[in-house]
């Protein structure tokens, strides 16, 4: 997609739900909304209603009472232009994006989503509306991320102290998709019913879960068969990756699925992955190591969009400023989307999402006046600047540090050339000491043929 189409379904997503006039008010719908989104756009310590009121009199020399700017963030309004706004977002953003495919292909899912939620604290006069865990009073953010471009898939809010196994993606959105989450939604008849829908899943094995051994594939002896999986001695085993398959009863039905066990030299015992995934074992770690991007992701949006600044104890105002912090997010996905197309193949794979909400932390005042106005002079100073900071969206440190993207391409790239063994192709893998990671010298020939197949 374009520059110019993707920053017109943004614009589009706004107009299509928000008045652009409105003859009661002198600050219309439109620019309310706009200005209320983008003016959470920075790494502000200290945020307050008074300052998102005063932000917006400021880039809009516009005038609004302490009366009325507070009876508009507390309205219902508000809040249904926000929620209108962020599903379209959603979906005409994951319409558009476009992503390399390689290792989609190679997995054979069609994405790659991360399950997690990230509780919010608020002032304790919210906590009859929001009652909180470790605090009084807390809002709970849970959401699906597609982990290869950042986007938001699903989310929802609640009250800090609901458990995360009580919210959970439709079950019949996950077909084709593998997704991954920890142990806060460990559940088999989570399991089941994604495979019912033909989705993949990824989790870690609960501590106290009472599975047993079916078949081994590798890392034990046959004598493991029937035995409880957890309760095995592997203290000699350490360093081998062990597979087996393990079965459940549950419900009346018999689950049978793979799992993996990686050594943790910290620990000093097995970490245990349960998944329906034919991928390789050795993938299966790396893989799972991917759930993080979603806590990095929490983080952008709590440092840089201002998500966590929520001064309000009105159940209203505190849906809005959250809603509000969430089409930022989306928003920041013009820039990750018109500045990858500035990158090649290996900065692509290490595109930081933290990066690029800092980086439209910059661009805020372009993103208003672009929206609020027809002028193409507008349009081309936002793609302009979006283009300029390309090279600050990833990390500049992934030639010696390699990121958990890039260490699953790497890896399938090795398993495709050994599954391939063409003669016409080379590649040379080496050990770099100074800093512990393979490195991959490939000739164009190989490097045409690997982007031919996808």
């Amino acid at each position: 997609m374009t520059e110019n189409s993707i920053l017109d379904v943004l614009k589009q997503c706004f107009e299509k739900f928000i008045p652009a006039e409105d003859a009661r008010t002198t600050i219309t719908p439109l620019e309310f909304t706009i200005t209320l989104v983008f003016c959470y756009f920075g790494d502000s310590k200290t945020f307050s209603l008074e300052s998102i009121r005063r932000f917006m009199i400021g880039h809009l020399n516009q005038s609004i009472s302490r009366g009325a700017f507070w009876e508009r963030m507390a309205g219902n309004r508000l809040k249904q232009n926000l929620q209108s706004v962020i599903a379209e977002l959603m979906g005409r953003l994951a319409a558009s994006v476009q992503v390399s495919e390689t290792i989609l292909k190679q997995l054979g899912v069609n994405a790659i989503e991360v399950v997690d939620s990230s509780s919010i604290t608020l002032l304790p006069g919210a906590k009859n509306a929001f009652p909180g865990t470790r605090t009084k009073a807390s809002i709970k953010w849970h959401a699906s991320f597609d982990i290869l471009t950042g986007l938001l898939v699903w989310f929802q809010l609640t009250p800090g102290k609901r458990h995360d196994s009580k919210c959970f993606p439709e079950i019949t959105s996950l077909k084709g998709k593998l997704v991954i989450f920890d142990l806060g939604y460990w559940d088999y008849a989570v399991l089941h019913a994604i495979e019912k829908a033909e989705g993949f899943f990824l989790s870690r094995v609960k501590s106290n879960a009472v599975i047993k051994i079916k078949k081994v594939i590798q890392g034990l002896s046959k004598e493991a068969i029937g035995q409880s999986l957890l309760s095995l001695d592997l203290s000699r085993k350490k360093g081998n990756i062990i597979e087996v398959i393990i079965e459940k009863i549950h419900q009346g039905s018999t689950l049978s699925y793979r799992a993996i066990g990686f050594w943790n030299p910290v620990e000093k015992d097995y970490h245990w992955y349960i998944t329906n995934l034919t991928a390789a074992a050795y993938l299966i770690y790396p893989l799972y190591r991917l759930r993080w991007q979603i806590e990095l992701i929490f983080k952008a949006c709590k440092n840089s969009l201002n998500a966590n600044q929520i001064t309000s104890c009105n159940a209203n105002i505190i849906e809005n400023l959250l809603l509000a912090s969430i089409v930022a997010h989306l928003s920041t996905h013009t820039v990750f989307q018109i500045g990858r197309e500035q990158l090649d193949d290996e900065q692509n794979l290490a595109i930081s999402f933290q990066r690029i909400a800092k980086v439209a932390v910059v661009l805020a005042r372009d993103f208003i006046m672009f929206l609020l106005h027809s002028s193409q002079e507008y349009f081309k100073i936002l793609v302009n600047k979006i283009k300029l900071f390309a090279n600050e969206i990833f990390d500049p440190n992934y030639n010696q540090r390699e990121t958990s993207l890039a260490r699953i391409h790497r890896l399938l790239l090795q398993r495709w050339i050994k599954k391939s063994r063409t003669p016409m192709y080379s590649a040379i893998f080496s050990y770099n000491s100074t800093y512990p990671m393979w490195t991959l010298q490939l000739s164009g020939s190989i490097t045409r043929a690997i982007r031919k197949s996808g």
